[in-house]
């Protein structure tokens, strides 16, 4: 059998080079492989239609979260990560993607910001956190960050601004191999590009109607877990009272639309949600856990 090193190597070059379309790849046979799954794969990124498989897209997220904590450690506070994580996992129950292995952390960092990577992670920091007065404005931030990963947003980010190049196609791939313990250049490659494209893409943002959209999701799944969904609408206010004269946000405000922008959209969205009572905001529970 060929090693995985073989394939990868073959596929690499392949991609690089471009010889054949398409068309001419169907029932073609280079040293041994089919090239007809390629040409298939070839047609559904030229349709958009592609889908990264969730193995792939767990080891583009590791790498993605990596970047994250060598800029930022994670909050030594135990508590406060324990509670975290279980507001986070409880709100994944209420999403199309409740499967994925989830992943949430504070970091360590006095800016005011929160971020999500492929696969299952989500962070928000001391700064963000330390804001907040309960526990249904802590679900409306893991869930705006929550969306990002359900809709595959930083994915389709990378892949529409080609930020991975052929990375994203041999993916897959190299996370077979270092699955059986091998080691290769490719993984390494791989891994350089997930990291230089995470950093552009943090950098960058993600697209306006992205923002917006994970606004209204992150509505619609607080709301759905038992929270109340008017507590995010504070958290937006809160950030618009600062905006104006807080260097802590600067990234935040960088990389997404105006806090009062997305509360006029969020607004629009609740006038078409059904919003039952007795919803929660928790703040003794917040208070005990979070800080």
């Amino acid at each position: 059998m060929r090693s995985i090193h073989s394939l990868v190597k073959f596929v690499a070059i392949f991609s690089s080079a471009f010889l054949l379309s398409c068309a001419e790849m169907r029932g073609v046979q280079v040293g041994g492989y089919d090239l007809t799954p390629l040409a298939d794969a070839g047609d559904k990124l030229a349709k958009g239609t592609a889908e990264t498989p969730v193995q792939e897209e767990e080891a583009i997220g590791r790498h993605m979260a990596g970047t994250l904590l060598g800029a930022s450690k994670l909050s030594t506070v135990q508590q406060q990560q324990r509670y975290v994580n279980r507001v986070g996992r409880l709100l994944t129950l209420s999403t199309p993607r409740p499967q994925l292995d989830w992943h949430f952390g504070v970091l360590a960092d006095d800016d005011v910001n929160a971020f999500a990577a492929p696969g299952g992670y989500v962070f928000v920091t001391s700064g963000l956190l330390n804001m907040l007065d309960n526990e249904a404005q802590l679900a409306g931030v893991l869930s705006h960050e929550i969306a990002h990963v359900t809709h595959k947003d930083y994915i389709n980010a990378m892949r529409s601004n080609n930020l991975l190049g052929a990375a994203l196609d041999v993916g897959a791939f190299v996370g077979g191999a270092a699955t059986n313990g091998q080691t290769s250049a490719q993984q390494r490659e791989f891994a350089q590009s997930v990291v230089n494209a995470s950093r552009e893409v943090y950098a960058r943002g993600l697209d306006k109607s992205d923002e917006y959209a994970a606004d209204k999701a992150a509505l619609e799944t607080m709301t759905k877990a038992g929270y109340d969904p008017y507590a995010y609408v504070v958290v937006m206010q809160k950030l618009e009272a600062r905006a104006a004269k807080d260097s802590a946000m600067a990234l935040l405000l960088q990389t997404h639309p105006s806090p009062t922008d997305r509360l006029e959209a969020m607004g629009a969205s609740l006038d078409t949600m059904n919003i039952p009572g007795n919803l929660l905001t928790l703040d003794k529970r917040f208070a005990q856990s979070a800080r």
